[in-house]
């Protein structure tokens, strides 16, 4: 019970020097994994980024997606604000599934020429926050998933290749076991204290019984 403890043990902190490996590659294009989906998800609203950013603002972005996902979520949103005009705004609708295509239109064009809207153009401009933000979340949720996804992968990769390295200095008839241990180590990672915490107490409750 107790070499099963200590065999965990090790493959969680195996699995924890993975993860600590991975996370020091995150200047690499690593950092960047799941960062498409954004683009992909928001469709045709990326045009609004466009003109409120400039021809630039994938870089922005991007750079804001290596930071907090609500810093990013609102600068999505300010843009998407900023850049809704007259001439975008029947695509917009369009993609959002809007009904008041032309009454957002109108919005568009009040808010460029700094006119007063009356309250039902802020209806349907509030409508169309309300479409953008549920967009926005869940373009970010899609992209943190494949990002988290990632992560795993490569954890996974550098452990096998470090198992693997360890088994081939100890001799190639290790190599089967620390093949096993590193295809473990990523995902019993997270729980390995937990598991060795158990597995103690369950040994020392063997030794008292009578």
């Amino acid at each position: 019970m107790e070499n099963i403890g200590t065999i965990v043990l090790a493959t969680g902190a195996f699995g924890t020097a993975a993860f600590g490996i991975v996370e020091a590659l995150k200047w690499t294009k690593l950092s960047d994994a799941g960062f498409g989906t954004i683009l992909k998800v928001l469709g045709p609203l990326t045009e609004t980024l466009q003109i409120a950013y400039g021809s630039d603002f994938k870089s922005l972005l991007r750079a804001q997606y290596k930071g907090e996902q609500k810093e990013l979520a609102r600068v999505i949103r300010q843009g998407m604000r900023i850049g809704l005009l007259e001439e975008n705004a029947s695509r917009i609708a369009q993609f959002l599934g809007m009904v008041n295509v032309e009454k957002l239109k109108d919005a568009a064009r009040l808010v460029e020429s700094g006119g007063e809207l009356p309250s039902e153009l802020r209806n349907v401009l509030g409508r169309f926050e309300l479409a953008v933000d549920a967009r926005i979340d869940a373009a970010l949720t899609l992209a943190q998933n494949h990002y988290v996804g990632a992560i795993r992968v490569s954890a996974s990769i550098v452990a096998i290749l470090i198992a693997l390295a360890t088994g081939l200095y100890l001799g190639r008839e290790y190599l089967f076991q620390a093949l096993l241990v590193g295809i473990a180590a990523v995902p019993l990672a997270p729980i390995a204290k937990d598991l060795l915490t158990a597995l103690q107490s369950a040994s020392k409750a063997i030794r008292t019984r009578p």
